[in-house]
């Protein structure tokens, strides 16, 4: 009876670290202002079931005006414009998105980053990004 509970003991502990390795924790990305904006913030990443939430929180946008964001490939430094992944606008400071095809995982297999632009008429000016790390 012993060497079985043994043996279980040792095979949970062998499985842990390959079952801890794909558990992950809520993210917090800073967003630091672009082109003299002003807009600063933060997006909060969180792990549901098979996807995630992304919550973007902005301060000193302008009020009532949709501002479009996304995670990108690459940088903050060296940003791909085409985005990986949409989100919901930005408006008035706050933005929450469910990606339920999206896995922490998919976030951290290369670099990325979230990136805020000014309005939906002017998408090449971004006003806030951050680079998302574990």
């Amino acid at each position: 009876m012993h060497k079985l509970a043994l043996s279980l003991a040792l095979l949970g502990f062998a499985a842990a670290p390959a079952f801890a390795s794909t558990m992950h924790h809520e993210v917090k990305v800073e967003l630091a202002a672009q082109n003299n904006s002003g807009e600063t913030g933060y997006a909060l990443i969180k792990p549901m079931g098979k996807g995630v939430e992304v919550i973007v929180h902005i301060k000193g946008g302008p009020k009532g005006v949709a501002q479009p964001d996304h995670i990108h490939p690459g940088t903050c430094a060296n940003l791909n414009p085409v985005p990986k992944y949409p989100l919901n606008n930005v408006v008035d400071g706050k933005s929450v998105t469910k990606l339920p095809e999206v896995s922490m995982d998919d976030l951290f297999k290369e670099p990325m980053a979230i990136n805020v632009h000014e309005s939906a008429q002017d998408m090449k000016k971004y006003v806030a990004c951050g680079d998302i790390k574990k």
